[in-house]
C-alpha cells in the first residue's frame, strides 16, 4: 500500500514471519527504547498481534503491532529504525493504524508508554504521539507490566468517517 503525502519509495505491508529477523534488528540499534528483555515478548507478539512494516527502498525500517481489544486497538509496538527518525515512518504507521481500526469497526486507538518525565528519550516519544492527535488521558504510577515504572496512557478518538 502506497501513501499520498510521503516518499514514493515507502511501501506499508502487512507483517510476516519472515520480517522478524530485521525487526530485533531495529530494537536492538534502539537501547534507549528498548532493553534485551523486551525481545521474546516482541517476538511473541508478532505471532498473535497484527502487524505492518514500513519499508524504504525494499529493507523493513519500521513495524508496528496492533492488539485487538474489546473497546478499542492497542498499539503494542512501534519502531523506526534510527536513521530514519523524523521522515515520517512513524506517523505512516500510526495512520495505517487508524485505518486498521476503523476497518475493525473500533473508534479509539490506544497506545501505553512510559510515563516519567525525566527520561528524555520518551519525552520525545510522548511529543511524537501528541503529533499524531493522541491525548494524555492518564498516568499510571508504579504500573506493574513496566516493572513498576509510571505509564502514560494516551488515546486517540477516531472519526472513521472522514478525517482522523
Amino acid at each position: 500500500m502506497e501513501q499520498t503525502g510521503f516518499n514514493r519509495d515507502v511501501n506499508i505491508r502487512g507483517l510476516t514471519s519472515l520480517d522478524a529477523d530485521r525487526i530485533i534488528e531495529i530494537i536492538k540499534g534502539l537501547p534507549e527504547w528498548f532493553t534485551p528483555n523486551v525481545i521474546p515478548q516482541i517476538k511473541d507478539d508478532m505471532g498473535r498481534m497484527k502487524g505492518f512494516v514500513a519499508v524504504v527502498s525494499g529493507v523493513v525500517r519500521g513495524f508496528i503491532l496492533l492488539d485487538d481489544r474489546d473497546c478499542c486497538i492497542e498499539i503494542a509496538w512501534l519502531a523506526v529504525e534510527r536513521g530514519f527518525h523524523g521522515r515520517g515512518l512513524g506517523s505512516l504507521l500510526v495512520h495505517v493504524a487508524e485505518e486498521y481500526a476503523c476497518k475493525k469497526g473500533k473508534r479509539v486507538l490506544t497506545v501505553k508508554t512510559y510515563g516519567g518525565m525525566d527520561y528524555e528519550p520518551y519525552m520525545g516519544t510522548l511529543k511524537f504521539y501528541f503529533k499524531t492527535g493522541f491525548k494524555l488521558y492518564e498516568i499510571i504510577d508504579n504500573y506493574q507490566p513496566f516493572n513498576g515504572q509510571p505509564a502514560a496512557i494516551l488515546l486517540k478518538v477516531l472519526d472513521c468517517n472522514g478525517q482522523h
